[in-house]
């Protein structure tokens, strides 16, 4: 099984906050090489899913928690998963040295440290989508559903059902045993992990957590 990972509010409402530097417009992937899914305008509106780090010159450092209730261990502010000290670590068993943390303070309206966080930033790069049990349509680098390439007017391979209901399949041997990844295909969505990983992590019963099961063959 794979889990896509983002996160839920945990107040009944998305929470009211400030981030107190950085610019997320100006973030850039460290690596712009060229592969069969990289698309500089795309890297540059989602650099966090590109499963490459990113440079850490604009990403905010201090976030202002404007909420009397405690800040979540998972949090996406600004479109970047922010996440504790010890989700940090589980990941780090999993895969030492691979993914990207750069630390981050919560604090209050005085400036004074609520909690200290990551942005974390999956840096495996791959195609994970099985072709096989897919019933979407691989396009310009994206995968989309077929009724879309209908509407735009462009041609469906054959094969092809309009009518089936969009799915996207993962293949295990294309993870290769990864544990956290973002798909090169897929650059609005995931991060992605393995069945071990988010195991590992709903045990710890993060507040704010979101995993959403997927399905892999």
């Amino acid at each position: 099984m794979v889990y896509a990972l983002g996160s839920l509010p945990t107040l009944g409402h998305y929470s009211n906050q400030e981030t107190l530097d950085g610019d997320v417009f100006k973030i850039e992937v460290a690596d712009k090489t060229p592969d069969a899914g990289f698309d500089a305008n795309t890297a540059a509106t989602y650099p966090a899913r590109q499963g490459r780090p990113i440079l850490p010159d604009h990403v905010f450092t201090k976030v202002e928690w404007q909420e009397s209730g405690p800040v979540p261990d998972v949090e996406t502010v600004r479109g970047l998963l922010v996440v504790s000290d010890r989700f940090r670590e589980i990941v780090e068993k999993f895969e030492p040295g691979v993914h990207q943390f750069l630390p981050l303070d919560y604090v209050d309206g005085h400036g004074a440290v609520l909690a200290k966080r990551h942005v974390f930033v999956a840096c495996n790069r791959i195609d994970s989508v099985d072709r096989a049990h897919t019933t979407m349509i691989l396009s310009k680098g994206l995968w989309v559903p077929a009724r879309d390439l209908v509407r735009r007017k462009q041609e469906i391979p054959p094969g092809i059902d309009v009518n089936a209901e969009p799915k996207l399949v993962f293949n295990n041997a294309q993870i290769g045993g990864r544990h956290a990844w973002s798909d090169i295909f897929l650059p609005l969505y995931g991060p992605y992990l393995s069945d071990p990983l988010a195991m590992a992590l709903e045990a710890e019963q993060f507040t704010g957590i979101a995993l959403g099961k997927q399905e892999s063959v």
